[in-house]
């Protein structure tokens, strides 16, 4: 085996360890996607928790005005009354909508993340089969730059060979 033999073996695990590795960098990759939608998970289970405690300490704070309003002797219909418990649905309804919102955007953010991932997972690929075909192609010209030439031997019967066939036909 020649120099130009191990030139050519050398770059073909060069190119094996680069389509390997981009396989590997694009399982990470992988892995890293389906953290980023777990957490979206966990985020949009957060928001309706939040969600629901909000509701919950809306629907208590009615519910003492109402025992508040009996004990002391005020009407349910009172204006005073309907004022004070409108407000409390009102800022209830207010608190929702900003806990929607937040979690609609941490959801945004994590999507962007997906998506960068999944960019950075294409890239990966492509990035790799080009090393890969970059390897090849340095390797086989490397074989070819250091392939030996002919022999005198070589030379002498390759001028004989032209010889005979330009003056002797054959």
């Amino acid at each position: 085996m020649g120099v130009e033999t191990a030139l050519l073996i050398s770059a073909g695990t060069q190119a094996a360890g680069s389509l390997v590795s981009g396989y590997y960098q694009n399982q990470s990759i992988n892995n890293q996607i389906a953290q980023y939608e777990e957490q979206k998970k966990y985020a949009e289970l957060n928001a309706l928790q939040q969600e629901n405690v909000r509701i919950e300490r809306m629907n208590n704070t009615l519910a003492n005005n109402r025992v508040l309003a009996g004990a002391s002797g005020i009407l349910d219909d009172s204006r005073s009354f309907e004022a004070i418990q409108q407000d409390v649905l009102d800022q209830a309804n207010k608190d929702i909508k900003n806990i929607k919102l937040n979690g609609d955007q941490v959801n945004s953010q994590i999507d962007r993340s997906v998506v960068n991932a999944k960019i950075d997972r294409q890239a990966v690929t492509f990035g790799s089969i080009f090393n890969a075909a970059a390897y090849a192609v340095n390797g086989w010209n490397y074989y070819n730059y250091y392939k030996p030439g002919p022999t005198n031997f070589q030379r002498q019967e390759a001028k004989l060979d032209l010889f005979n066939r330009k003056y002797r036909g054959r």
